[in-house]
């Protein structure tokens, strides 16, 4: 008699100080970004590009960068947080190799920046250290609607999307979170330079411009915190998030944490950012 095997269902719960999502996150330097069914691992690997979380609010997407945020700082890499609404971050402010944004002005400016810097380095083929930008959930309404002077340079979000394009040459990974559904600047093209996609409930509208299809798009099921769809080239499924606390945080990012890493090296160079 044939008997049909339970269809497997990612774990409740991912907690990156213990219990699966720990050991997982042992096994790699590469951020884990959650456990799919039967405790797969799911990681933000360079080759897997920038990554883009479209979700509701409270779903989660601040506790997803917080988790990514301190594992890429413990592999000893820079990170920029742009926050213009003070999300909650707070745990990585006064740590070595973060760049903490929270003023309009400021963010647009950092943004030209690296923009800058990631062409250049693009354009030489010589990347520099490994940097994660964080840009939080309503920081994209920042980049689309303040400007300093708008030439030569463009709006903010004309910057990030040079960083988008040149970023992956020049070392730079970009986690951009948006709440509900994808600026308008980004939907004809955000498959393209986010190849690398959570979403949360989307919308049949947002799943299409995210890369998935009328075919895939899941049916709404309510709001689960810390339930994903991940998208790549590989095709869709669904993931639990890891999660670290806010209080866990700063202590995972500066070692020796209880990923059983190293601590790792700290400098202030500019020339190693």
């Amino acid at each position: 008699m044939n008997q049909t095997l339970p269809t497997p269902r990612v774990p409740k719960a991912v907690h990156l100080t213990r219990g699966p999502g720990l050991r997982a996150a042992r096994r790699s330097t590469h951020p884990l970004i959650g456990l799919a069914a039967d405790n797969r691992p799911v990681r933000l690997a360079p080759q897997d590009g920038h990554l883009l979380l479209v979700a509701p609010a409270g779903t989660g997407t601040s506790t997803v960068l917080r988790t990514l945020g301190a594992q890429h700082l413990a592999g000893g890499g820079h990170l920029d947080i742009l926050d213009a609404h003070l999300v909650g971050q707070a745990w990585a402010r006064g740590l070595d190799r973060v760049s903490y944004l929270d003023e309009p002005r400021t963010i647009a400016a950092h943004l030209h920046g690296l923009a800058h810097q990631a062409r250049r380095r693009a354009e030489a083929g010589r990347p520099g250290a490994s940097r994660l930008v964080m840009v939080e959930a309503l920081t994209a309404e920042v980049l689309l609607n303040h400007h300093l002077d708008a030439r030569p340079n463009g709006t903010p979000m004309d910057a990030l999307t040079a960083v988008l394009a040149h970023g992956r040459q020049a070392g730079m990974q970009v986690v951009l979170a948006c709440q509900q559904e994808i600026p308008p600047p980004l939907r004809h093209i955000a498959a393209d330079l986010f190849t690398t996609r959570l979403l949360a409930e989307p919308s049949a509208a947002t799943w299409l411009q995210a890369g998935g299809t009328a075919a895939t798009h899941p049916q709404p099921h309510g709001c689960h915190p810390g339930r994903w769809h991940h998208l790549n080239a590989a095709g869709t499924r669904q993931l639990r998030a890891a999660r670290l606390e806010e209080t866990d945080a700063a202590a995972w990012a500066t070692g020796p944490t209880a990923s059983g890493r190293p601590p790792a090296p700290r400098t202030t160079k500019e020339s190693d950012r």
